[in-house]
């Protein structure tokens, strides 16, 4: 039997499950096309594409995403590294304030992949995107260029997003494997 997650925990998972919460599957070619080569990946060591928003139209520029260990064991603190920037074009284009983005979500879509091949149901959760505590072991951290913590991401130079998580194994529909 399956058990849905509560809030918190579909946020933070949600937003590393799309990401790379699964062991790589090697991809069959369909009608002799690769169709994962035509998905936009996003840079780093990570399984993660460019979805729904492509590249092109993203607020951040992504320089890299980092996730560890891959594949993330149950139990098991893990953690999220990404890097970018918010190119001065979209700042004056969004009329953005120097403050920050004060008012910026967070959107992420995703599901588990486990060993058989099997998967859950994918699931999109939009939340803040701002330096929080989730629990004792979720949190999501913002950096500015300098590397200081920041509540909200900074609308000029470079910023960091960093997530330590954990997925207890009760959260899981099988032996905790993924």
């Amino acid at each position: 039997m399956k058990s849905t997650s509560p809030h918190w925990l579909s946020l933070c998972v949600a937003a590393l499950a799309g990401l790379s919460i699964a062991n790589p599957v090697q991809q069959k070619p369909l009608a002799g096309e690769d169709v994962m080569v035509k998905q936009d990946k996003v840079p780093g060591h990570n399984d993660a594409i460019y979805d729904t928003v492509p590249k092109e139209d993203q607020i951040l520029n992504i320089e890299f995403l980092e996730i560890a260990p891959t594949p993330i064991i149950a139990d098991r603190v893990f953690f999220v590294y990404l890097r970018g920037y918010l190119p001065h074009s979209k700042k004056k284009e969004l009329e953005l304030l120097d403050e920050g983005l004060v008012n910026a979500t967070l959107s992420v879509s995703g599901s588990a992949v486990y060993s058989d091949g099997s998967h859950d149901d994918e699931e999109s959760v939009i939340g803040p995107l701002k330096t929080t505590s989730f629990n004792d072991i979720a949190h999501l951290t913002i950096r500015d260029a300098r590397g200081i913590q920041v509540d909200y991401m900074p609308s000029s130079d470079r910023s960091d997003i960093l997530l330590d998580f954990q997925i207890p194994t009760m959260f899981l529909k099988s032996d905790g494997r993924l």
